[in-house]
């Protein structure tokens, strides 16, 4: 996991399988990022392996968890599977950049 912060928000890229075992750790850290921060919460997931219904949880967490807190929460980049997961799931809003339409609706509507 990188995380880093920039002019367009809080970054976190994160890399290999996110299961139940890496799960708990993540959690930790964008839940301090969501509630220390104001900025966008940009998460890449380009190479990152949603493993289990866990991985995909803690995503939906996190994106509630940033509505809650008046915060932009957007996936901005993902590889086919996780765009199939979050469209099956009617969450593909998330995935876009920020500044677009696209996050407008997801801190709008998500």
């Amino acid at each position: 996991m990188d995380e880093h912060h920039d002019a367009s928000g809080h970054h976190v890229s994160l890399r290999g399988r996110l299961d139940v075992h890496t799960v708990p750790d993540l959690r930790m850290v964008l839940h301090r990022i969501v509630d220390d921060g104001s900025d966008d919460l940009l998460l890449d997931l380009a190479e990152c392996e949603i493993g289990d219904a866990t991985g995909f949880g803690v995503i939906v967490e996190c994106q509630r968890r940033a509505r809650r807190g008046a915060r932009t929460f957007c996936i901005v980049d993902a590889d086919d599977r996780t765009h199939r997961l979050l469209r099956r799931a009617r969450m593909s809003h998330l995935v876009g950049s920020v500044g677009s339409p696209v996050s407008a609706v997801t801190s709008a509507a998500g």
